[in-house]
């Protein structure tokens, strides 16, 4: 009596283990039409992101940029923001990252030499109050610069803000950089400039 009862009761566990199995793979209509409902929802969702822009802002932004050289030496560039609006624009099923700087210092290195038994370096400085920093195409673009040039001791990037000692400084109506490739590629344009007067005794 008691074997046939556990054979019932085997076997019918059994069936109900293969009818909950049965209820999990057995894919119905109603569930093809939920999965093709959240796809359609997931679609959209990702059409709206591809086709907005996004903007986050930022506080005391700094980038450093190094070249490396044929002679295996590095140049060195830095830029420093107080403030930036970083937009992600859909171009091309890719993102177009645009950085508005505000309140800018650069200092760049645009040569590294020996002067007799010492290490020396030719620096330029600007300052702007606006530029764009475009990530995809790495260029910098600024307007109403002040610029200064700078014979310095030394081939680590040194960040001078006072121009007192440059040898030659004035204003551009605008600057553009490329940082891409190994040479950077600078131009300003409408610059007028002054050199310092060497001190007399």
């Amino acid at each position: 009596m008691f074997r046939r009862l556990m054979t019932i009761s085997s076997v019918m566990i059994a069936a109900l283990v293969i009818l909950g199995i049965a209820e999990l793979c057995l894919v119905t209509n109603n569930d093809i039409a939920k999965y093709k409902h959240l796809a359609d929802e997931y679609r959209q969702l990702s059409n709206q992101s591809l086709s907005e822009s996004a903007t986050q802002t930022r506080q005391g932004v700094r980038k450093d940029i190094w070249f490396l050289q044929e002679d295996a030496s590095r140049l060195h560039y830095r830029i420093e923001s107080e403030s930036s609006l970083l937009t992600l624009d859909p171009a091309g099923g890719k993102f177009d990252i645009v950085e508005n700087l505000s309140n800018i210092r650069c200092w760049m290195q645009e040569k590294l030499y020996d002067s007799g038994p010492s290490f020396m370096q030719q620096l330029r400085y600007l300052q702007a109050e606006e530029g764009i920093y475009r990530f995809r195409q790495q260029e910098f673009i600024a307007s109403s610069v002040a610029l200064s040039l700078f014979r310095l001791p030394g081939h680590e990037l040194v960040t001078p803000t006072s121009t007192r000692d440059a040898f030659l400084k004035g204003n551009a109506e605008n600057i553009s950089f490329s940082v891409s490739g190994k040479t950077p590629q600078f131009q300003a344009h409408k610059f007028t400039a002054s050199l310092r007067q060497e001190d007399t005794p």
